[in-house]
């Protein structure tokens, strides 16, 4: 698929890939994603050869290479800028072992101020908390009144010349608010502070250009919109940056000397000069498998034809809202909007629950209730959501 959705290929692939939703209309992909059919045949097939003691050097490397291979096309980075990690919060980490280096590294007069929109998930905060023991300053900009960061204040606060790095998720969480990357890419190039993007609301459904937007290191989980297994996911670390610093807790298979098993008591310090020297330890391989398999499924559609798709399922809501007489409001400009269309009710719990009871999947964030369509998704389906959204109000 690509260009304009294709609404029969769609549910073509939803009979296909996605046969276990035929009882429930899913819109929670922003919480977790089914994983479709054809990365459970690749992890089942790769179970069956470890079970038959056949697994052979290829089950191993040549997995992760393929891993970091669709990782790279996915977010239009270089593959040996990708480190797999079991999820985002250990790609930001990664992300703020680097910019606590880099102060290191230029001395005293070094900035040490990392800034973020107020409202980030909680993922892209607690790690910045942590670097306050090292004599950092999280601060936090304020957001408008729905919630949604503010890019102008955003890049004002970067040009005052004090901060290390920007923070932010190139999709918020509650709003669904989808970040200019590109602008605030080129602010934090300006300023000379690392950029840092959270994109486990964005990856799959949201264009990704790491090079465009001179992103520094991007994180996400492959659980969400990527539809893979739970503990997977990577980190895009700019290749320059993977040269010059080092990771807090070395795996041993970072290292070079490593690669050969038959002599592995050499003990060089000879971390690879990519990503990889990020990796720690054995990583979940049947997982890779998987996830490998669901970013293709994604690559082939396209991730633009995916994000207009989503964009074609979330109109009906919209419209709901829109002739509501002020009682439902959808939360972002409809111009910023990727995967997540957060509706603000005054009772986003009742709504919740009614739209449970009417076995639709949704869940309650921050006072309104959040939509989250995907692939597997029909137009039907959303019309049903849409009369039952009439009931709910009446």
């Amino acid at each position: 698929m690509s260009g304009i959705p294709d609404t029969a290929a769609f549910g073509e692939l939803r009979l296909r890939e996605f046969p276990g939703l035929a009882d429930t209309i899913y819109l929670n992909s922003a919480s977790y994603g089914p994983v479709p059919q054809r990365a459970h045949a690749a992890i089942r097939a790769f179970e069956e050869r470890r079970a038959a003691g056949m697994l052979q050097p290829a089950d191993f490397g040549g997995v992760l290479d393929r891993m970091r291979a669709v990782a790279g096309r996915l977010v239009g980075g270089a593959p040996d800028g990708v480190a797999l990690v079991p999820n985002t919060s250990v790609g930001l980490n990664l992300a703020a072992v680097i910019v606590r280096q880099r102060a290191q590294r230029t001395g005293a007069g070094a900035p040490r101020t990392v800034i973020l929109p107020d409202g980030e998930f909680p993922a892209n905060v607690y790690g910045w908390m942590a670097l306050e023991k090292s004599g950092f300053r999280m601060e936090r900009v304020p957001t408008d009144a729905d919630g949604c960061p503010g890019e102008d204040a955003l890049v004002e606060r970067l040009l005052q010349g004090d901060v290390a790095a920007l923070a932010i998720s190139a999709v918020q969480f509650s709003t669904g608010w989808a970040a200019d990357l590109i602008r605030l890419g080129r602010a934090c190039r300006e300023a000379g502070a690392l950029f840092v993007v959270d994109a486990i609301q964005a990856a799959g459904v949201y264009p990704l250009d790491v090079e465009a937007a001179h992103v520094d290191v991007l994180a996400t989980g492959g659980h969400k919109w990527l539809c893979g297994p739970f503990g997977t996911g990577f980190a895009w670390i700019r290749p320059e940056l993977c040269r010059e610093y080092e990771p807090d807790l070395p795996g041993w298979l970072a290292f070079e000397s490593s690669m050969d098993f038959e002599s592995l008591l050499s003990y060089r310090w000879d971390l690879f000069p990519d990503a990889r020297r990020f990796e720690v330890g054995s990583l979940p391989i049947q997982g890779f498998v998987g996830l490998a398999e669901s970013v293709e499924m994604l690559l082939d559609i396209g991730v633009d034809t995916v994000r207009s798709y989503l964009s074609s399922l979330q109109a009906p809501i919209q419209a709901w809202a829109g002739r509501t007489a002020g009682a439902a409001a959808v939360v972002t400009d409809p111009r910023r909007l990727a995967g997540i269309l957060s509706v603000r009710v005054p009772d986003a719990t009742a709504l919740h629950a009614h739209l449970t009871e009417a076995g639709i999947s949704t869940v309650p964030r921050e006072g309104a209730v959040r939509f989250a369509p995907h692939v597997f998704n029909t137009p039907d389906e959303m019309e049903r959501v849409v009369h039952q959204l009439d009931q709910w109000q009446r």
